[in-house]
């Protein structure tokens, strides 16, 4: 009876012994360091800040020139307008058949022929001119001996007007050297630009003026 009390005790000892083993070391897990914690702002790259697009100012828009009108044009203060025969291709024409005619077959009396013509022209030219009553006159002119002849001069009021186009009404008489003897009912004026006035003539066609 004593044996198995004994064998008993041995056993109960030996199963204490073996289930103590089996229990985790506290100084094991107590001294484990802890692996250090990544934070995202470590990992995640920084991005640098984005630069703002420059905003662009309005361009600022540059007032239009206003466009004169054709009478604003004939009528400036000081304004003359030489005859250009290079310009004018009816008169042009004109010059070549008369000279044509005057030299013959001749080379050399037709090149001074035209020539003449040339000169005569350069020195060719219109003008509108307010008297002291307030009246237009249109006024054409040249030289003669290096003096100017004024070959018409004409009266005239404003008819209508249009974009780049003047219509004139001639009164009264040509008080000019060369006279028209009978007025044209009205005289029309294209003015395409400020430097620019063409006049149709009955016999001549369209005459080019350009400004002085």
């Amino acid at each position: 009876m004593r044996r198995i009390l004994t064998s008993l005790a041995l056993v109960s000892a030996f199963a204490f012994v073996a289930c103590g083993d089996n229990k985790p070391d506290p100084n094991t897990s107590n001294n484990a360091k802890p692996e250090p914690s990544t934070s995202a702002s470590t990992v995640a790259s920084v991005d640098p800040p984005k630069e703002e697009p420059k905003k662009e100012e309005p361009k600022k828009e540059e007032p239009k020139p206003v466009k004169k009108t054709a009478k604003e044009i004939i009528t400036a203060d000081g304004a003359v307008f030489g005859f250009s025969l290079a310009d004018s291709a009816d008169a042009k024409k004109m010059v070549d058949e008369d000279c044509g005619k005057k030299a013959k077959k001749d080379d050399k009396k037709l090149e001074a022929c035209k020539k003449d013509a040339e000169t005569a022209a350069a020195v060719e030219g219109i003008r509108f001119e307010k008297d002291a009553k307030g009246d237009w006159w249109w006024v054409s002119f040249g030289k003669e001996k290096d003096k100017e002849v004024v070959f018409n001069k004409v009266k005239f009021k404003v008819a209508s007007e249009a974009d780049g186009k003047i219509t004139l009404t001639p009164e009264g008489k040509d008080e000019g050297k060369k006279a028209m003897k009978t007025l044209p009912k009205e005289v029309v004026l294209e003015v395409p630009d400020e430097s620019t006035v063409i006049m149709t003539d009955p016999k001549k066609g369209k005459l080019t003026y350009k400004k002085k």
